[in-house]
């Protein structure tokens, strides 16, 4: 079993924290990342590598991989002025200008934190618990990720193999059965 010591995790929380609080991904940086709340406009996009999950100017929510496209809504053409909402009971929503649904992941439920990844494999996944994902993952993903939340909770999300201990606001990733 491999355990971090408390003062790396608390350190790796901390910078988590600071990085998610200092902008978001409308602001204009590039992230691999939409928080419950957060939204992106026509022509925004997180970005992971050679990854990119866009909201298009013509309303079509779209995966594409190394350039070419992967995973798609088929909403393109069916409205203008759309944005991509990660609203705070997990559904994921493309609204058209007028605040009119035209696609939704349908994993609305009970309201909370959730967090929109475009993870290192080119999967994109909801998460709070995985409530959702485009089913593109072409990798084999080793890679632990640490997101903080509003609220001052942490979790983690990897690869199969690993664990997770949620403990208040300290994460222990757990190789292995324990």
């Amino acid at each position: 079993m491999a355990f971090f010591s408390t003062n790396k995790i608390l350190l790796l929380c901390a910078a988590s924290l600071s990085v998610l609080l200092l902008a978001t991904p409308a602001s204009g940086q590039s992230y691999n990342h939409l928080l419950s709340g957060e939204r992106l406009n026509a022509g925004q996009s997180l970005i992971q590598g050679n990854y990119q999950f866009i909201i298009q100017n013509d309303c079509n929510l779209v995966l594409y991989i190394y350039g070419s496209p992967r995973w798609a809504s088929n909403t393109g053409g069916l409205a203008s002025g759309c944005y991509l909402a990660m609203q705070t009971d997990g559904n994921l929503v493309v609204y058209d200008y007028g605040n009119r649904a035209i696609w939704a992941s349908n994993t609305g439920g009970q309201n909370g934190y959730y967090n929109l990844i475009l993870q290192k494999d080119g999967n994109v996944v909801i998460y709070g618990k995985p409530i959702w994902a485009t089913g593109t993952s072409y990798s084999g993903s080793a890679v632990v990720v640490i997101a903080a939340a509003r609220n001052g909770t942490v979790g983690a999300s990897g690869a199969e193999q690993n664990k997770v201990k949620e403990m208040g606001k300290i994460v222990q990733v757990v190789q292995g059965d324990e």
